[in-house]
């Protein structure tokens, strides 16, 4: 093989750096590459994985909130209702104090008015009867003198029966 130039210690050193140079990069180059690319596909299937998880989680998160939201709704409105109830018995009590007041002021009312008439009616007959008595003693031309007190006192007498 000399006449065809091969040099058969040139080969099989060129073979065996060729194989060495392969068993290298595969071994420090290929491998680790390799291996940092699929830790890699590994690390984005588990983030994938994760956030599928935070997916769901959020999605049954925002399930409960729905229901506590509605929950607390309700609750607004059972407590709306209730103050509104409330609110509708205190105004019925407070009109039923107010008409009660009112019924109790016209007849306090009443009562000062019927006294009142009462004093303006017993003062009238006193004038009357003292109008009366001094109208009797100009006519007769004489002061009553002695039972000037006892013609008054029958002057009303008759006044009352009268009324």
């Amino acid at each position: 093989m000399e006449k065809l130039g091969i040099n058969w210690g040139l080969l099989i050193a060129q073979m065996f750096n060729v194989i060495f140079l392969v068993w290298m990069l595969s071994r420090f180059l290929f491998n680790p590459l390799i291996n940092l690319l699929s830790e890699r596909t590994k690390r984005v299937e588990e983030s994938l994985q994760e956030a599928d998880k935070v997916r769901e989680q959020m999605a049954a998160q925002r399930k409960e909130n729905d229901v506590e939201l509605a929950k607390a709704r309700q609750e607004a409105a059972s407590v709306m209702a209730q103050a509104q109830e409330r609110a509708r018995v205190q105004e019925q009590e407070i009109i039923n104090q107010a008409r009660a007041e009112a019924e109790r002021i016209k007849a306090d009312a009443r009562a000062n008015a019927e006294q009142e008439l009462d004093r303006l009616a017993a003062e009238f007959k006193n004038q009357a009867a003292s109008l009366v008595t001094e109208t009797a003693a100009k006519v007769l031309g004489a002061e009553l003198k002695g039972n000037h007190k006892q013609l008054i006192d029958e002057s009303l007498s008759r006044l009352g029966r009268n009324n």
